[in-house]
């Protein structure tokens, strides 16, 4: 059977031994998270370049909905800019995924529609010589009869 050990008992090696493993742990979490922020801060122009080559409209947008922002409240639209400024690498990282995102989701239209309503043909230059088709002309159902006209001899027969 187990018994309950009261806290006061624990060796304080233990509790000291635990408080310097997490520090420790926290330390190197912290190390790579600052190491990512690193790379990240040094990598964001090759982003930003890639966004705009895959979709400069997100950059566009993003801009104008800045501006509309300080159209509408001055002080959110100087919040952001700063923010913008400051956290660049986050930003043109948002940009890049927005950009690849997009284009997902433009292939997948096009997939669709390809599924939907059949691939385009290319355009092909038809030739102007008659083709030889073997078909038999009597395979064709027989023209309508052309409508009597009222002042024909025998129309009023159907009337009878």
């Amino acid at each position: 059977m187990a018994s309950i050990r009261s806290p006061f008992e624990r060796s304080p090696i233990r509790t000291a031994l635990g408080i310097v493993v997490a520090l420790v742990v926290l330390y190197v979490l912290f190390s790579i998270v600052g190491w990512i922020i690193a790379l990240l801060y040094r990598l964001a122009p090759l982003a930003l370049v890639a966004a705009l080559i895959i979709d400069y409209k997100v950059v566009v947008n993003y801009v104008t909905g800045i501006k509309n922002l300080f159209q509408r409240n001055w002080v959110y639209g100087l919040a952001a800019s700063a923010l913008t400024v400051v956290l660049y690498p986050f930003v043109f990282l948002y940009f890049l995924g927005t950009a690849l995102f997009k284009k997902k989701v433009r292939e997948a239209r096009r997939e669709a529609d390809v599924q939907r309503h059949g691939k385009w043909v290319d355009y092909e230059e038809v030739s102007n010589e008659p083709m030889d088709i073997d078909a038999d002309i009597e395979l064709l159902p027989p023209p309508p009869p052309e409508p009597r006209r009222r002042d024909e001899p025998g129309y009023d027969e159907y009337f009878k």
